[in-house]
């Protein structure tokens, strides 16, 4: 009996320190707060990326509010580990949606956001999310963190026909693609597609594969059956590690040339397991990655709030370093336009689409492109390459194609 007791108080213990390790930001009942709700699969699939992210806006959050938060007002962030599942991700929403001065909300889940965007724009909460098109497509309350998944894929496309001519080819290459079987896989290809038919590419028929899957040699082996040059693969790391692993193993890595999505190729995660499989891979990338990472300024925030060497910082705290830096210069904005009585979901709203054009992020992305009729993060992307084991740069910001303007939504 007395063990019994020991486990379960020691298990209440183990659950009290991750509440306050992803959730620092308390602020007492006198303090001028707003109330920013973060929900994301911190386990299962997703979890190497949207962890990281959680955790960087969170410790953003916490530096923010010793700083005094801004003009007086500190920020209270929520954090909800919603599994990667709509359901759960619905009813954490439902569950915080009259929090205190709540003006924003970020469900790292294309499919989350879709079914909360009804439910926020009567609300009037933002929302802060991955690069779905859908978002971008049709202007609302829902903010990408990212380049859409779309113009990615179509700066990618760009790439692909310049190596493959590069390379002393002629006429245009074959392009594979392999996503996840989920809203995001898919809606990736809503407008790409309709940009490779223009560009003139053959383009195969996709593959899609459920998030999570251990092997992937059927998807791999029709593609190069159907003699792809070039296959594009969409999910999170380590599920582009594992579908190049697999490639490796089938020989393929030696005649196909294999680009990931933003969501790709991680120093953290793959290329600490798997470094030779993944020697050549191309990776689209959003934000700093590889050692331009360890440059920026939100290195030094990894190390004073996670206490781990800046080479251990996953790629993806930068994009939450960065949604932390939106939030608050956007709250700048709106409290000088109303003050703190008078703010609200709306206000912040507009806020955010004023943002255009400036450097926000202290160069994590490029230049934002937030405005009444964007909602892309940035429409730049830069290239890495896997070489001798690491991440490196293979080129600057490139201005991605607007592919989201061919897709139908």
């Amino acid at each position: 009996m007395k063990a019994k007791k020991w486990l379960l108080a020691l298990t209440g213990v183990f659950f009290l320190f991750m509440i306050l390790t992803l959730t620092p930001t308390s602020v007492l009942a006198q303090d001028k707060f707003v109330s920013f709700l973060l929900s994301g699969p911190l386990t299962g699939p997703g979890a190497a990326a949207v962890l990281p992210a959680i955790q960087a806006t969170n410790d953003y959050m916490e530096e923010l509010n010793a700083r005094g938060g801004v003009d007086g007002v500190k920020v209270k962030t929520i954090t909800v580990d919603d599994r990667y599942d709509v359901a759960r991700g619905i009813s954490a929403y439902q569950r915080y949606r009259k929090e205190p001065n709540l003006i924003a909300a970020a469900p790292y889940s294309t499919g989350l956001t879709a079914a909360l965007l009804p439910l926020a724009t009567r609300d009037k909460v933002v929302l802060f999310t991955p690069g779905g098109g859908l978002f971008q497509a049709k202007p609302g309350y829902a903010f990408l963190l990212s380049i859409t998944y779309q113009n990615a894929l179509a700066a990618a496309v760009d790439w692909m026909v310049a190596d493959w001519k590069k390379k002393g080819n002629a006429g245009m290459p074959t392009i594979g693609y392999m996503g996840w079987d989920n809203a995001a896989g898919k809606d990736t290809l809503n407008g790409s597609l309709e940009y490779a038919k223009q560009v003139g590419v053959n383009f195969l028929q996709p593959e899609f594969y459920p998030p999570g899957s251990i092997k992937h040699d059927t998807w791999l082996t029709r593609l190069a059956e159907q003699g792809a040059n070039y296959i594009y693969v969409m999910g999170v790391d380590p599920s582009h590690t594992n579908v190049i692993r697999d490639a490796a193993g089938l020989g393929l890595t030696k005649k196909i040339q294999f680009l990931n999505c933003i969501w790709g190729v991680m120093s953290t995660v793959g290329l600490r397991t798997h470094p030779e499989a993944l020697e050549g891979t191309v990776l689209t990338a959003s934000f700093l990655r590889g050692d331009d990472r360890l440059k920026h300024p939100a290195a030094e925030m990894f190390k004073k709030y996670q206490k781990k060497p800046a080479e251990d910082m996953n790629p993806f705290y930068g994009m939450g370093y960065a949604n932390g830096r939106v939030f608050e210069k956007a709250l700048g904005i709106a409290l000088k336009e109303v003050g703190y009585e008078k703010i609200n979901g709306e206000v912040f709203y507009n806020a955010v689409q004023k943002l255009t054009g400036e450097d926000v992020t202290q160069g994590v992305v490029g230049p934002i492109d937030f405005s009444p009729t964007s909602r892309q993060a940035s429409k730049y992307v830069r290239f890495y390459q896997v070489k001798s084991g690491k991440l490196v740069s293979i080129s600057g910001w490139v201005e991605a194609p607007n592919a989201v303007a061919l897709g139908k939504f």
